[in-house]
């Protein structure tokens, strides 16, 4: 029998052995999680938070906000954040009797640059939206009529009415 043998088969033994595998682990996992500092501060950086710019919803007959207050304000929120290419979003809705669309914009950096996507879901009444088709679009402009988010794939240009 061997010394490692009679060692684990001694019941103190198997303790030992148990604890010090433990502390390893332990020491081990501590090591994976910790952060390089320099100079007393943490090298890496948190993600910025995404900010929730609100709702805007338009009727498709006068192509004007349910609710222009709140839209002038989600609106001017995402442009700030595209402006500025902090993380944000807003949901743009076109209705009409039966039918609409749900436009989930997002603005975000990536590798660098600021990017807008669009995530669009086509409705008819009484069924629930369809699949998201997601687009991405190359700028952002703010006209006097509204919100302009350009080249977004097949769908071109969509305009978010301020008025």
């Amino acid at each position: 029998m061997s010394q490692f043998q009679r060692f684990y088969h001694n019941p103190l033994g198997r303790v030992v052995y148990i604890i010090t595998g433990s502390l390893l682990l332990v020491f081990v996992l501590a090591a994976c999680g910790s952060q390089a500092t320099t100079g007393g501060q943490s090298t890496s950086t948190p993600p910025p938070q995404t900010v929730n710019c609100g709702n805007v919803s338009s009727s498709l007959a006068n192509h004007s906000p349910s609710d222009k207050a709140a839209a002038q304000k989600a609106e001017d929120c995402l442009y700030q954040a595209y402006q500025q290419c902090r993380p944000a979003t807003l949901t743009f809705t076109t209705f009409g009797v039966d039918a609409g669309a749900i436009n989930h914009f997002s603005v975000k950096s990536v590798n660098g640059s600021c990017t807008i996507s669009d995530g669009v879901q086509h409705y008819v009444a009484p069924n629930p939206p369809g699949a998201t088709s997601l687009y991405t679009c190359a700028t952002m402009t703010r006209q006097s009529d509204g919100l302009h988010i350009q080249t977004c794939g097949e769908l071109g240009t969509v305009l978010i009415p301020a008025a």
